[in-house]
């Protein structure tokens, strides 16, 4: 069996006859030799010649630009060669790659150029994409019960509508469970106000953790309260004081959750309470469809590199790494990269681990959008642009302009339309396990009665 095999015997790369040879394999990586022979050497001179001059590369006793080949032969001597007429070889070289359309992890590799009067060659490591086996059954999704979920949110909607129009009656007496307390709260951090005498306004409610409701409980209009609240940032301690001034405590009477209620609403085409019931458990199931969505996509991104498997080359995963660290480095970012894992080894692990789950998943995620034929049409930027218009605090037709004139935030969009298509075709083959945090939640009480026992 021969060693290498000849891929073009007969390449044309400018007029010249090239011959190309694949040296070795290794999985994915390839390594090709281009050979120049006196022909094609006679003909890089020139070139690199005439880059030379273009250049106006200084030799004195020379007008600039017009430095004849065998001057710079002799100046020059086998830094001509070594890296002049080596630098177009090259050229050449990566314009044949272009033609070829290859279906590349890297971009290709030049692993060594050596060139003298008589005869050239370039060696490249060429990184391309590996097979992927990808078995969606292995995929194991959660989801919560979709009826659970509906009659929470509805439950949830309801009782803010009832909360949102309870009627205020001022009281004298202490605040208590339930009901609202009107403040002047003005928040210090040494001598200097963050908030001076904001009005405010709170709820009383005992499952509410947050100090400043705890504090309201049994205060009385015309109170001051003050206490000190501290947060630590690393090693720093920093403590902010409250002062609350009661303006008025208030006993909220509820509304009974009837027709009537409901009418007086002025909701249009609802009148009872059975349809405003029905009309948030429509509102509820479009977020639930949503967000189901969006957590099928998440679990199967995270799942993929667990189940993906792919034949790589370790000379491909250490060019990788190699070239994320020198971005690291050119972003002056690497010692803190460093500093973070406590060493390079572990830091040099994680990226390589990094970069093995990130290429798992771009194949899968192409492999199954190029046999789905899935693409991203106007239509799909203008609903996820309207979708993430109130989260970016800007109208859905800023949005969809953000998206199209800004690359990176396209490339990124696209990105992430695309995961959602693949995984809800991935979302039908995989196990689905439904789950029931009621039950999940009683089972934890139980726990814990029995602990307290």
């Amino acid at each position: 069996m021969p060693l290498f095999k000849v891929i073009k015997a007969s390449n044309k790369l400018g007029g010249a006859k090239m011959e190309v040879k694949e040296v070795s394999k290794d999985k994915n990586m390839i390594v090709r030799e281009y050979l120049f022979d006196k022909n094609d050497i006679a003909r890089l001179e020139d070139k690199a010649v005439a880059e030379l001059n273009r250049k106006r590369y200084h030799i004195e006793g020379f007008r600039p630009g017009r430095v004849p080949k065998e001057v710079y032969k002799l100046r020059l001597k086998e830094a001509f060669y070594e890296i002049y007429v080596a630098d177009e070889a090259i050229k050449e070289v990566e314009n044949e790659l272009d033609k070829e359309e290859l279906q590349l992890l890297l971009p290709p590799v030049i692993a060594d150029a050596k060139f003298s009067a008589e005869t050239g060659k370039v060696v490249v490591e060429l990184h391309t994409e590996p097979e992927v086996k990808f078995e969606p059954a292995k995929l194991k999704l959660r989801k919560a019960k979709e009826e659970e979920v509906l009659d929470g949110y509805v439950d949830m909607r309801v009782n803010y509508v009832i909360e949102e129009n309870a009627v205020l009656e001022p009281k004298d007496g202490q605040a208590e469970e339930g009901d609202l307390v009107k403040v002047k709260e003005t928040v210090m951090l040494g001598e200097k106000k963050l908030r001076d005498a904001e009005e405010r306004e709170y709820v009383l409610l005992k499952d509410d953790e947050r100090e400043v409701v705890k504090q309201l409980f049994g205060r009385k209009k015309g109170d001051v309260v003050e206490f000190e609240k501290t947060f630590e940032k690393g090693d720093d301690k920093i403590v902010y004081k409250y002062i609350l001034e009661v303006e008025e405590v208030y006993n909220r009477i509820l509304p009974e959750f009837t027709d009537e209620f409901v009418k007086s609403l002025a909701i249009e085409n609802v009148e009872t309470t059975e349809q405003l019931k029905e009309k948030f458990r429509t509102e509820g199931k479009e977020i639930y469809d949503r967000e189901l969505a969006e957590s099928y996509r998440a679990q199967i991104m995270d799942q993929i590199p667990e189940i993906a498997e792919i034949e790589i080359s370790e000379k491909t995963i250490e060019r990788a790494v190699e070239n994320i660290i020198d971005n690291l480095k050119e972003g002056g970012k690497y010692e803190s990269y460093v500093q973070n894992y406590g060493s390079e080894e572990k830091l040099i692990e994680e990226l390589r681990n990094y970069y093995l789950n990130m290429i798992k998943k771009d194949l899968v995620v192409k492999k199954i959008a190029e046999e789905n034929n899935i693409k991203v049409d106007a239509e799909d930027i203008k609903a996820y642009a309207e979708r993430v218009s109130v989260e970016w605090g800007v109208s859905p037709d800023r949005a969809e302009a953000i998206i199209k004139s800004r690359q990176d935030i396209r490339n990124e969009v696209v990105m992430e339309i695309v995961e959602s298509k693949v995984a809800k075709i991935l979302a039908e083959k995989a196990q689905i396990e439904e789950v029931s945090f009621k039950e999940q939640e009683n089972k934890q009480e139980v726990e814990e009665e029995k602990k307290s026992e």
